[in-house]
């Protein structure tokens, strides 16, 4: 890494603290720090949405499949975004009419269950703080691969400019730092690796090589069935994504929070398509033994020009703190809305104050969890695993107004996370998310089938 690429990346992280300065002005109350002002203009909320689908775990693990397994590897990347189009197609509007702020508040919606409440702020705050801990394991990756620097110290230092940004400005910085480094990554790797490819190799060649390969342009069956199965349950994950339900609640009006998630869903299928394109011409031009996790990563650094290196380490960075910084505001806010307000209501401490204290506090957390768990996907694997069997339901349930009474809904929170978590625990002899999804729905029906017959 060069003089020039560390001064690059230098800069980089000094406009996000600028960023967080500049946010900070405008944050005023609970509401400006958590949905600034619920006044986020199309373009925001698009880009936001965009760079915090775009986590490590895509990024890499899409290449990784596509060029273990062919071209169905790309499902990794594709059945997220879908679970969230749906969401955004028929819940949008109604989650922005109803002025919410957090996940809690959709499930909570008809209830004054504080059990309730903590429960499903308990089990969204597990999951977006693995999700907040896969970036930084993400980041060590990058700094492994691409510098000389020690990595634990890098990613630190990296780590604690995000949790600055976001402490000061809240979900304004965040949304612009989104934007900026939305449009970064989309140059250096959707628009530059992609290029140089086409024009440094024979594409034609690239395609009749991996034709060869048995199996490799079929659509599902190259995958196991196991790991098929675990990538389509992160359809759902999408479908109640707290990052999209965030950007809803902001959006200026109900028309902007419906047409950003659709237009943000066709940016991520295209998005897609170049990643899985890559993992193609990986499986060609990388020398073979590779380790297919350090496809994206190898590829890069392979067809990029030295000079483009620092920009490329800011644009991974800046996929993992877009992603970071999003579940890392999830994280405090839920904590302080659905769990600290409903445990001490009267409590001394300022709202605002209190989420900036949970910012730094939660950030510490997932980055020490990160430095034991070093794994981008394990990580996202163990968060999804357990929120999908026990939000599922629940959100589906407060969106749609069924009256369920508050002892299966708190059942149904319950038994799908315990169930999970227990599967997870005796090595998933059935896929975690499918076992808690099949405990979680018996309580659950039985409160429909009961609240229905006692009208």
């Amino acid at each position: 890494m060069s003089t020039v690429d560390l001064i690059v990346l230098i800069l980089y992280l000094g406009v996000m603290i600028f960023m967080g300065f500049r946010a900070m002005k405008t944050v005023k109350n609970e509401e400006d720090f958590i949905l600034g002002g619920r006044n986020v203009g199309t373009i925001f909320v698009l880009l936001s949405i965009f760079a915090s689908w775009t986590g490590l775990s895509g990024l890499f693990g899409t290449p990784e499949y596509v060029y273990t397994y062919g071209i169905a590897g790309g499902w990794w990347w594709f059945t997220f975004p879908l679970g969230v189009f749906i969401m955004g197609i028929t819940m949008a509007k109604i989650l922005r009419r109803r002025m919410h702020m957090t996940l809690a508040d959709i499930v909570d919606h008809r209830s004054t269950s504080k059990s309730v409440r903590v429960a499903a702020s308990v089990v969204t705050v597990w999951n977006y703080l693995a999700w907040t801990a896969g970036q930084v394991a993400g980041i060590i990756l990058i700094i492994q691969t691409f510098t000389d620097l020690n990595p634990v110290i890098t990613v630190i230092i990296t780590y604690l400019v995000m949790i600055t940004f976001t402490m000061l400005g809240g979900f304004r910085a965040v949304v612009h730092t989104d934007a900026f480094q939305a449009v970064l990554f989309i140059l250096i790797i959707g628009v530059a690796i992609p290029v140089i490819i086409l024009f440094r190799y024979d594409v034609g060649s690239i395609f009749n090589t991996t034709s060869q390969i048995d199996g490799f342009y079929k659509m599902f069956s190259s995958v196991p069935k196991e790991a098929m199965i675990s990538w389509w349950l992160l359809a759902p994950a999408g479908f109640i994504d707290t990052m999209a339900f965030q950007r809803i609640f902001a959006a200026k009006d109900e028309k902007i929070a419906k047409q950003s998630i659709i237009r943000a869903f066709g940016m991520m299928i295209v998005f897609g398509i170049i990643l899985v394109f890559i993992g193609v011409a990986a499986r060609v031009i990388l020398p073979s033994g590779t380790n297919p996790a350090s496809a994206m990563l190898v590829i890069a650094q392979t067809v990029l020009p030295k000079g483009l290196l620092g920009l490329l380490i800011a644009a991974l960075v800046g996929v993992a703190m877009s992603t970071a910084s999003t579940t890392l505001l999830v994280c405090s806010a839920t904590i302080e809305q659905d769990i600290y307000s409903v445990i001490r209501p009267n409590g001394k401490t300022s709202k605002l104050k209190m989420h900036r204290l949970l910012v730094i506090v939660v950030g510490l957390l997932a980055l020490i969890a990160a430095l034991k768990v070093p794994s981008v996907t394990t990580i996202l694997v163990y968060g999804y695993s357990v929120y999908v069997p026990g939000l599922l339901l629940p959100v589906i349930a407060g969106t749609f107004e069924w009256k369920i009474p508050d002892k299966y809904m708190l059942a149904t929170i319950v038994s799908g996370t315990l169930s999970a978590v227990a599967l997870i625990i005796a090595g998933e002899p059935i896929p975690a998310s499918v076992g808690g999804l099949i405990v979680s729905a018996i309580p659950f029906v039985i409160g429909i089938y009961g609240s229905k017959n006692s009208n």
